[in-house]
């Protein structure tokens, strides 16, 4: 369902009226049109800062010279010299900061994994707070630092547990005209997972994304990260339930266009519209209920058939597939208690176990699971729903440790309020109002999700194992 209210505040009759009456005009959100392509930051502009000369200035500045940034430096910062010494010795230029003769960055990327203390924290604020002012819309912000547990000093643990408070009211500050922030907490021996991270961040495939904290811990056990390619999921076969309509149709399409082959899954009772669905994109129809105590096992004879897979192995599985049954506790009965939690988490685990069971994997097989920042925050009338998204949080977490050893990962992926047939069922008020919750002033769009999930999916997040990142434009709702 179309947001009327975001599309009439930017015609010109709407903006009048808006400046008017005082009323805030939600951002025109730059999404991506096509797939990452390897210079996607040739017509931007990158400041760059670091609190010292490092590994993670390095990886920092060699990959936005990979995605053909020009890389700015500003002469009155502290640390300029780790970003021209990591640049002298990647042999990749940078100039001056134009931004006081009307040439502003719209790419910002600080590293402060080497803050030590509260004085280091200084950066900060002399990185943004001159500039915060002439960011241009739709302008990507973000910091680097390091996961807590990282380092065994206090002090230094202490600043870098500043950074995701911090980056969470920035992404606030900055969200009124589209930009986004965003931290990605790199572990110490992971830096070469940081390209990958920063080609999403810095696109507009994160468009709806902005105040969330990515862990890069390292790839899984025997998990090369590799240089970028264009149509990173060529030749890889992929699984997406309940992929007929809405946000699964929508993963399936981009799956589709960074070259996968898609099997799309969904019940017998919806095979007309998942047909027409994968044909439109060239992949299989998988009619199937995956509730079915042997669904996982169907999966996998289904791969094994599949022609464009000759290894007949599955390499990405998102599980997508949901429902909600609203009630309020006391009145619900429990037949829509058990069938919520079998879709939504029995049928996750079942179809995982048999896969792994059956070496049905590929190799360095990718799973991605859906949970909801209603599992973060919960909702009055759903917490059998909650309850497994909550739950799918959780299960991440522990299959990523039980994963890492198989060369495994497994991510989810937390939507917020998303324009689908489901929220347009809202009451138009509550509608309205879920929507102007998030720091960017408007619901995503089913490709929001789409794009998170191909990231997770994709060699880029190779780094990226056991997280939950949310995609709700900063939702006030579990924030």
């Amino acid at each position: 369902m179309a947001d009327k209210i975001l599309e009439f505040v930017h015609t010109s009759t709407g903006k009048q009226i808006a400046a008017a009456l005082g009323l805030p005009v939600p951002p025109m959100l730059k999404r991506a049109k096509a797939g990452y392509a390897e210079k996607a930051l040739a017509n931007s502009n990158a400041l760059v800062g670091a609190s010292a000369f490092g590994p993670v200035a390095t990886a920092v500045v060699k990959a936005l010279n990979a995605m053909g940034a020009a890389i700015k430096v500003s002469a009155d910062l502290a640390g300029l010299d780790g970003v021209k010494q990591a640049a002298a010795n990647a042999k990749v230029d940078v100039s001056i900061s134009q931004a006081d003769n009307g040439v502003p960055e719209n790419v910002y990327v600080l590293d402060v994994t080497a803050a030590a203390n509260v004085a280091d924290l200084r950066l900060l604020y002399d990185f943004f707070n001159p500039r915060l002012r002439k960011v241009p819309s739709n302008s990507r912000i973000v910091v680097i630092g390091r996961p807590r547990g990282d380092s065994k000093d206090a002090l230094a643990e202490t600043a870098q547990s500043s950074l995701p408070g911090f980056i969470r009211s920035l992404a606030k500050e900055s969200g009124k005209n589209g930009t986004t922030a965003n931290l990605i907490q790199v572990k110490t021996g992971a830096e070469n997972g940081i390209e990958g991270a920063l080609r999403f961040f810095l696109s507009p495939h994160s468009a709806f994304v902005t105040g969330q904290v990515l862990p890069v811990v390292g790839a899984p056990k025997g998990v090369k990260i590799t240089e970028f390619s264009e149509k990173p999921l060529t030749g890889k076969l992929a699984v997406v339930t309940g992929a007929a309509r809405g946000i699964g149709a929508a993963i399936a399409e981009v799956l589709a266009r960074e070259g996968a082959t898609v099997i799309g899954v969904d019940r017998p009772a919806d095979e007309s519209t998942l047909g027409a669905t994968m044909s439109s994109i060239g992949g299989i129809a998988c009619p199937l209920d995956i509730t079915d105590a042997d669904a996982g096992n169907k999966l996998a004879a289904v791969a094994a058939g599949a022609v464009a897979n000759k290894g007949g192995k599955i390499d990405i599985i998102v599980h997508n597939a949901g429902i909600t049954r609203d009630k309020m506790m006391r009145n619900m009965a429990a037949h829509l208690w058990d069938m919520v939690l079998d879709v939504n988490l029995g049928a996750i685990v079942r179809c995982n176990d048999q896969l792994l069971a059956g070496d049905a994997f590929g190799a360095n097989a990718r799973i991605v699971c859906i949970s909801s920042i209603g599992g973060i925050a919960g909702n009055a009338g759903q917490t059998n729903y909650a309850a497994t998204k909550s739950a799918v949080i959780g299960y991440v977490d522990a299959m990523a440790k039980q994963l890492e050893g198989k060369g495994i990962s497994i991510n989810a992926i937390a939507p917020g309020f998303i324009e689908t047939q489901m929220t347009a069922a809202i009451p138009v008020v509550t509608r309205e109002v879920a929507r102007r919750l998030s720091s960017l002033s408007q619901g995503g769009l089913p490709v929001d999700i789409a794009e998170a999930v191909t990231f997770m999916a994709s060699p880029l997040a190779a780094g990226v194992n056991g997280a939950t990142l949310r995609v709700c434009g900063q939702n006030l709702v579990g924030a």
